[in-house]
């Protein structure tokens, strides 16, 4: 027969700084995302639409809309998964204008 191995069973405690975010940061945070959602969607919309007109002036506009679209898309990406710290800055310069 094989032998059990014994394992012991650590308890690890991972302790955080837990800084509390304030209702106002949280719709600061939110208003900013809002915001930039309906930019990207504005943005994509008109791409689609713009270049139905067979415009030259169109064309270039539609091009600029697509880079801000598209910049705009990946700010609010990264936004979104590094939330946490965003707050954390808006905190801090709520507290400094406070």
């Amino acid at each position: 027969m094989a032998k059990k191995k014994r394992i012991k069973q650590q308890n690890f405690t991972i302790e955080r700084d837990e800084v509390t975010i304030s209702e106002a940061t949280e719709q600061k945070y939110k208003k900013i995302l809002r915001s930039m959602s309906w930019i990207v969607g504005i943005c994509f919309t008109l791409i689609i639409i713009l270049p139905l007109f067979n415009n030259q002036t169109l064309d270039s506009l539609t091009r600029i809309l697509f880079f801000i679209g598209i910049l705009n898309l990946f700010i609010f990406t990264l936004l979104e998964f590094i939330g946490d710290a965003i707050k954390r800055q808006l905190e801090k310069m709520n507290g400094v204008a406070k």
